[in-house]
């Protein structure tokens, strides 16, 4: 069994008990079996990034928490408070990856007001992925073009260079519209 598949499966049941749940009503929810949500909880299962997005939303909550180890459980580094520092690239904290079509890395999140995270969207997938946080969150595309929708609102075309600011409580899609992979760096901000 695959630690970060149980660890998962771990949060999922805590989020489903905490909506006072049953897999069956989770299940109405996302049009997800119960036996495979059962599965899911019991690290055996591995869910798409498309069901990852049904359960988070049918929970409330964001892909990242269901996918990242809360804070409690990610190993504290304090080497680094208060002081100056550089994070080499192989020095960034990879939270998930789905078969390389979607890889999302902690840079910065030694700050409780502001994190910094990267996300990289391989080219040519067709792939879209749906969140809505409770921070506000500043996006920087750095490479390709990054499709991105807010609400229902017309996508938007963002290339190298451009930036986003998206609200908290925002439902914001999002996918790569270039042939090669999309990278954007993106600023949580919370109060």
């Amino acid at each position: 069994m695959d630690a970060e598949q149980k660890a998962r499966g771990m949060r999922l049941k805590y989020y489903r008990k905490q909506e006072k749940l049953t897999l069956q009503q989770l299940s109405e929810r996302t049009g997800l079996s119960p036996g495979f949500l059962s599965k899911i909880e019991n690290g055996v299962g591995n869910p798409s990034v498309s069901n990852i997005q049904k359960i988070s939303y049918a929970l409330g909550i964001t892909v990242n928490e269901l996918m990242m180890p809360a804070a409690e459980e990610q190993p504290e580094d304090d080497a680094r408070q208060g002081e100056s520092f550089v994070v080499y690239g192989q020095g960034r904290k990879l939270l998930y990856n789905f078969a390389d079509t979607v890889c999302f890395e902690s840079v910065y999140e030694d700050n409780p007001h502001f994190k910094v995270n990267i996300l990289t969207l391989q080219g040519n997938t067709g792939q879209s992925y749906c969140s809505t946080h409770s921070y506000d969150e500043f996006g920087l595309v750095a490479q390709g073009v990054l499709s991105i929708q807010l609400g229902d609102g017309e996508p938007l075309e963002l290339h190298a260079g451009d930036c986003i600011m998206v609200r908290a409580h925002t439902k914001h899609t999002v996918s790569a519209k270039s042939a090669e992979a999309c990278v954007s760096h993106w600023i949580e901000i919370s109060n």
